[in-house]
């Protein structure tokens, strides 16, 4: 099987080449945003009907293909906090995806915390309920590769080696406010492919580097849950939880995050994505929609 690539090493070749979320709505005159209210498992099939099934997320042969979940596992708090991804989410799509016969699943993070704190978490006991699954906690560098990126500021990181063995990676962020990026949604999510983060705080521009990475990793699928909400006091809580019972996504990572920006109230104010210096920084490199008058957002209830 030819295996699809999601990493691209330079601004040209992104805007050049048919990327996953270019190929599913060729031709649409708006990025297309779900907003999935409901029960998480009817949600997740919602949502997969709703982008026209695996088969258009994996053209060639999903019984042979290799799906990976990056979902935000950065601590091992429990659920409530609203810190971390909902196991019950991961758990969803993880059905979802045995159902339809795919081989194999890996479920990784780089966490905040030592591989041993998570042994009990909520999201690893998910994927040893599936023998097609397998969890990494790709906190040793044995598990990246380096990668070049033209990016303004960034040059040069080292990435996660399962990410090009894919055949479709799915993007599983948690909806929260950060203490340094005002919110962490899909984009900030991609930190946790990444070996190094130290040096995107100390050596470069935070927000340039975090717009730079999400011009050389592409997700064929992103999903924020919005099932609970951190407000405040995040990146690690504790702060006011709101429960929304909702997950949002898109083939358009920056669209997606767009639209949740400007749900909530993150750090007690209302923002809008051109606020946020990390997803102005990827919208001028060429991502994706940052204006939410330009995103088709379809709302459906189950």
């Amino acid at each position: 099987m030819d295996r699809r690539k999601f990493l691209k090493t330079s601004a040209a070749v992104a805007a050049s080449s048919v990327l996953p979320w270019a190929e599913l709505f060729a031709g649409a005159v708006k990025p297309v945003v779900w907003e999935i209210e409901g029960e998480v498992v009817a949600a997740v099939e919602s949502l997969f009907s709703s982008v026209g099934g695996l088969k258009k997320l994996i053209p060639e042969d999903i019984e042979g293909a290799t799906v990976l979940l990056k979902p935000n596992i950065c601590l091992p708090h429990p659920p409530a906090s609203a810190t971390t991804t909902s196991p019950e989410l991961i758990d969803a799509i993880c059905s979802h995806l045995v159902s339809h016969k795919v081989k194999r699943i890996v479920i990784t993070d780089h966490t905040l915390q030592k591989a041993e704190r998570f042994e009990k978490n909520a999201i690893v006991k998910v994927g040893d309920d599936y023998k097609q699954a397998k969890v990494i906690i790709a906190n040793e560098q044995r598990y990246y590769e380096p990668l070049e990126v033209d990016g303004k500021v960034l040059k040069k990181t080292e990435i996660l080696k399962t990410l090009d063995r894919a055949d479709l990676v799915i993007n599983v962020a948690t909806a929260k406010n950060h203490s340094a990026t005002q919110v962490s949604l899909a984009i900030k999510n991609l930190m946790g492919v990444i070996w190094d983060r130290s040096e995107f705080h100390t050596e470069m521009d935070l927000h340039q580097a975090i717009g730079d990475l999400a011009l050389a990793v592409r997700p064929g699928l992103n999903i924020i849950d919005a099932s609970r909400v951190l407000l405040n006091g995040g990146p690690t809580g504790p702060g006011p939880v709101t429960r929304d019972n909702r997950i949002f996504a898109s083939t358009d990572i920056l669209a997606l995050d767009s639209i949740v920006t400007a749900r909530y109230a993150f750090g007690g104010k209302t923002l809008t994505a051109r606020e946020v210096p990390h997803l102005r920084a990827a919208y001028d490199n060429g991502v994706g929609e940052i204006d939410i008058k330009k995103i088709d957002l379809k709302k459906v209830k189950v």
